[in-house]
């Protein structure tokens, strides 16, 4: 099993956009090279190492990266390098379901989680542990079958669209 849990949202430099006005091709980069670029290597160079009875890769994503969901707008870079991740795994699962039929590709949404991350954005009283976001994750990748590979899941075990 592999779990990627890197991602950006913000750095010392940048917040996310709330405006087109506020889009920078360098913050756009950086997000995307954390969130998407990173993780489409990870699927490449591991992606074969699976354990061919049932090898799991699960990346966490972002509910708001889930297109269809996006009802706020905003967080351009954020959003569309999630978007893109998912796309990296759906693809990427529909080719592996050819070569390594026992495989499960799991984008996850592991909820709004108390870390430097979610920090700027929370209140006190808002944000899960990290621990109780990882035991949630780990429930929601043990009843995953290659059935389920490709998909988009939060914490709770709902299917997200994309």
């Amino acid at each position: 099993m592999i779990i990627n849990a890197a991602g950006i949202l913000h750095t010392a430099d940048f917040m996310p956009e709330k405006k087109l006005n506020d889009l920078h091709y360098a913050q756009l980069r950086t997000t995307f090279e954390v969130n998407t670029f990173g993780p489409a290597l990870l699927l490449r160079y591991f992606a074969p190492l699976l354990d061919r009875q049932r090898g799991v890769m699960a990346m966490l994503s972002a509910k708001v990266g889930s297109i269809e969901d996006n009802r706020l707008g905003g967080w351009y870079s954020y959003r569309a390098s999630k978007a893109a991740l998912n796309m990296l795994i759906k693809t990427a699962a529909i080719e592996l379901r050819r070569t390594q039929p026992n495989a499960v590709l799991l984008a996850l949404h592991p909820g709004t989680v108390s870390s430097s991350l979610s920090q700027p954005f929370r209140s006190a009283t808002k944000g899960r542990p990290a621990t109780e976001a990882a035991y949630d994750l780990l429930q929601v990748i043990n009843r995953k079958t290659p059935e389920d590979s490709g998909r988009f899941y939060t914490y709770a075990d709902e299917k997200l669209p994309w």
